[in-house]
């Protein structure tokens, strides 16, 4: 494929997974103030609002150009999404823009010529880096109060830190995608092999720490889980440094994410259909089932 044609498709498939990765965290930070902190909810929804118009744009230039694997990946969406997205909303009461999931089920339509794409490939990076700069500022300001003792949220400050760090990672992606620095050497798959084995054993520690006492089951699969990826995430930073040993960290990763995505996705299940005591909110269980299958994909391309 052309480098010009896998960089448009790259951009397409990377903006529809993480523009819906940060409307999520938007979201979430706004279900989560107080009333004393309305300014700040205010601005959440604000993001919110604009980053679902980029990503309707996004799901119009994908058509007919996103690849088989990532539409079957899990990472867009996945059979839980638009009834988490539809429960979230009759929870909270906040409208969740269900018609965009809806929209991306069908990836077909007549696609644009790769050569006419490039403007509009290069617009929705350059928009998708401000918007997410500007989240992540916001982020940043929420973590400064709550660490400071200065605001309370129903988010743990480590949530904070989290989506912060996933906000640099979307940023990093789209840094590289600018350079046309497509192709990872082993130093970087290595540094992103941490940087997601991590985000997975933080998943599984919110995971613990947002069921119900009464779940002890799933609680002790959770904390085994981030068990597993606190060494994992430990042979990833060490074959940064001796990279012969990656490719045996990078099978341990693959199985143990595909393990968590059935835990996840196990999860998600019950939390929908009221099996599973928590106080994890429906569209949160699908999230990060999603973030888990992105991950899932990209280790099973690195072993190919």
């Amino acid at each position: 494929m052309p480098a010009q044609d896998t960089y448009i498709l790259d951009s397409l498939e990377l903006n529809l997974f993480f523009l819906r990765i940060m409307k999520e965290h938007a979201l979430f930070l706004q279900l989560n103030f107080t009333p004393k902190d309305k300014p700040f909810a205010d601005a959440a929804q604000n993001l919110r609002t604009r980053l679902d118009g980029l990503l309707r744009r996004t799901i119009a230039m994908a058509k007919g150009h996103i690849s088989p694997v990532v539409m079957s990946s899990g990472e867009l969406f996945t059979r839980y999404t638009e009834e988490a997205e539809r429960q979230t909303q009759y929870f909270t009461g906040v409208p969740v823009e269900v018609s965009l999931t809806v929209e991306e089920y069908d990836a077909g339509g007549d696609a644009a010529p790769p050569e006419t794409m490039l403007p509009s490939a290069d617009d929705l990076n350059n928009n998708a880096a401000e918007l997410t700069e500007e989240l992540l500022r916001l982020k940043r300001s929420v973590f400064e109060n709550v660490t400071a003792c200065g605001m309370f949220t129903g988010l743990y400050p480590l949530q904070i830190s989290h989506v912060m760090r996933e906000a640099e990672e979307y940023l990093s992606l789209l840094e590289k995608l600018r350079m046309r620095r497509l192709d990872l050497g082993p130093e970087e798959l290595a540094a992103g092999e941490a940087f997601w084995n991590d985000i997975m054993r933080e998943h599984a520690e919110f995971i613990d720490g947002s069921l119900d006492p009464t779940e002890k089951a799933q609680k002790a699969k959770a904390e085994a889980f981030a068990a597993e990826f606190e060494r994992l995430t430990r042979q990833a930073q060490a074959a940064k440094n001796a990279l012969r040993g990656l490719p045996d960290v990078t099978g341990r990763s693959l199985a143990a994410t595909r393990r968590i995505s059935d835990f996840k996705a196990q999860c998600a299940q019950g939390i929908l259909s009221c099996g599973i005591r928590s106080v994890i909110i429906p569209l949160l269980a699908d999230h990060v089932l999603r973030e888990a299958n992105f991950y899932l994909r990209i280790l099973k391309e690195t072993m190919d």
